[in-house]
């Protein structure tokens, strides 16, 4: 009887080490942390947590309840009232098969369950891992079949490829017109990677009349000025910048760039200043900067054909 007894004790604590997982399910792992009580809210009624949990593998970013309150109270409010975009907002967080682990893969691409490309950066100068130029705070908790990676800030889904994007502004028409009439849309489009620095109208508005007639007049020209702007195999949020950071245009003299930092917050690309930063596109990141980056050459050509420089 006692033999009997201590067979059914063993089998049922193998049954038991067989089905319980040593990790919380996704629902547990948040609400312990105590960190994420404004995107469970979200998260529960959305329908996302049931293709969680049947999924082999996922990655969950979670951004945190102080991500949320850096949202304006309108914005937040618009996103909670909103099914189709609280719904892309959400699932642009969801990575389903595949289970990401922070620090162990380097500039990489995820797909989110809404099919939009996640980029994962990491920059070691200032040791940080990051999601579509967010910063991962919260690294690799562990939950059943997966991780969650906490992030500072709610990211944003890419709303279509560089050039529609730039298109769709209403504040760059004239560079997105040089790159119509440049030919140039499918070179912007061929790179996986791309970080694209944008003149605004205001910054071609800068441009001495004379300038703009030479660059006008001279397609070759006007063609390096819009690559000068151009990084590719890369892309650099502005998480990733430093002072004096140089980086390599895809100009036909892959001309340097510098990041510069001016000691209140403020990045600059040469001696034009980001004015808004880290707009997440299919194929990398672009930044409007409020002055036009003109390449040493074509400096040089200008200032040969006595044309004055704006």
């Amino acid at each position: 009887m006692k033999y009997f007894c201590l067979v059914i004790t063993v089998v049922i604590s193998w049954t038991k080490g067989q089905t319980v997982s040593p990790f919380p399910d996704v629902v547990s792992a948040l609400t312990a942390s105590g960190h994420f009580e404004t995107f469970l809210d979200l998260l529960k009624p959305s329908g996302l947590l049931e293709r969680i949990n049947s999924s082999s593998h996922f990655t969950l970013f979670a951004p945190t309840d102080d991500a949320f309150a850096k949202l304006p109270a309108d914005t937040f409010n618009a996103l909670k009232s909103d099914p189709n975009q609280l719904a892309l907002v959400l699932g642009y967080h969801v990575v389903l098969s595949s289970s990401f682990k922070a620090g162990t893969q380097q500039d990489t691409v995820l797909k989110s369950s809404n099919g939009l490309p996640i980029r994962i950066n990491t920059y070691s100068l200032i040791h940080s891992n990051a999601a579509s130029g967010v910063n991962i705070t919260l690294k690799n908790i562990p939950v059943v079949h997966g991780y969650i990676q906490g992030v500072n800030t709610v990211l944003n889904p890419p709303i279509g490829n560089i050039v529609q994007i730039a298109m769709n502004r209403t504040d760059l028409k004239t560079f997105t017109s040089w790159v119509i009439s440049s030919n140039l849309v499918q070179f912007f489009l061929n790179d996986d990677d791309v970080t694209l620095f944008v003149p605004s109208d205001d910054a071609i508005k800068k441009l001495s009349p004379a300038t703009l007639d030479y660059l006008n007049s001279h397609p070759s020209a006007l063609a390096d000025v819009l690559k000068y702007h151009v990084m590719s195999d890369y892309t650099l949020f502005t998480i990733g910048m430093t002072h004096s950071m140089t980086l390599k245009s895809a100009d036909q003299h892959h001309d340097l760039l510098m990041i510069l930092e001016d000691g209140n917050g403020g990045l600059f690309v040469n001696h034009a200043k980001i004015v808004e930063r880290d707009i997440a596109c299919i194929e990398g990141v672009l930044h409007i900067i409020d002055n036009v980056l003109i390449p040493p050459h074509v400096l040089v050509a200008i200032q040969d054909a006595s044309v004055a420089v704006g």
